[in-house]
């Protein structure tokens, strides 16, 4: 047995907590001592202590745990809940990354502003229609290479992996933080179409307005920034419904899988 100041040292919880727990019928004493009013744990009570501290941690409050307890709740339930608790962190720690990513490069744009940013080759040229099959989704810039797993795994039976990648975006009333984005493969022949994954031909632009880049898919690049300055100081506007395009140039990705070349695409015309 050990005396509740014993016991908070082996279990590193407070007195005041393990008191509070007593109050609250969560976590008796194993033994109070009438004359000295003094609480005694047995280290058998180790094992329940744990249990409420792994409750806490997946956030249930002080009364569900009461309950669960009181269902003796069996261990491999108990690891199936830890495990969807890990994933929703993994989760909220991939977005903030993500975002913390984001802020970095935002505050580089801010610190240079005024400076030259049209470091970049734009060139004028004519595309022709592209056979392509899209898959389009409200998402985050950090969702893309996911976008383009799902998309690839519908066209691994019918189509080479090699096939041309491109991003079509899209403009977006309604969305908040995510994005109208369509990620598409470029087809050398007709597919049928499994919706969502459509097959459609994107259109003939007379004139684009293209910048090769490089960056990173989960953080925004300066290539809009110039190609939109290029566009309004030689006397173009970008023409109304038509997404902006960027196609993925082949390079060594094996030194940073999240790095990509592109060419950013936009239709335009003359003021």
């Amino acid at each position: 047995m050990f005396k509740i100041s014993e016991f908070s040292k082996i279990s590193q919880v407070s007195v005041k907590t393990l008191r509070y727990y007593d109050q609250l019928n969560l976590l008796k004493p194993d033994f109070t001592d009438k004359h000295t009013g003094y609480r005694y744990y047995s280290a058998d009570q180790m094992l329940q202590l744990n249990r409420i501290l792994a409750y806490k941690e997946l956030g249930f409050s002080l009364d569900q745990i009461r309950q669960m307890l009181d269902e003796q709740i069996p261990i491999e339930q108990i690891r199936g809940m830890f495990r969807v608790k890990q994933n929703e962190i993994l989760s909220i720690l991939d977005r903030e990354q993500a975002r913390l990513a984001r802020i970095k490069d935002r505050l580089s744009f801010i610190e240079n502003e005024g400076t030259n940013l049209t470091r970049h080759d734009v060139i004028l040229k004519e595309v022709e229609p592209q056979l392509v099959m899209s898959y389009r989704q409200r998402a985050s810039l950090s969702q893309i290479p996911e976008l383009f797993r799902q998309l690839d795994s519908q066209l691994s039976s019918s189509a080479p992996s090699s096939l041309t990648q491109m991003v079509l975006w899209h403009g977006c009333d309604e969305c908040d933080d995510d994005i109208d984005i369509e990620v598409a493969r470029v087809l050398p022949q007709e597919l049928t179409s499994r919706p969502p994954f459509i097959v459609k031909q994107l259109p003939q632009v007379l004139l684009m307005a293209t910048l090769v880049h490089h960056c990173r898919t989960t953080a925004p690049c300066t290539a809009s920034t110039e190609l939109a300055l290029w566009i309004e100081r030689n006397g173009y506007r970008m023409i109304e419904n038509e997404p902006r395009r960027e196609i993925c140039l082949p390079h060594d990705k094996s030194i940073d899988p999240e790095a990509y070349i592109a060419e950013v695409q936009i239709a335009v015309v003359k003021a």
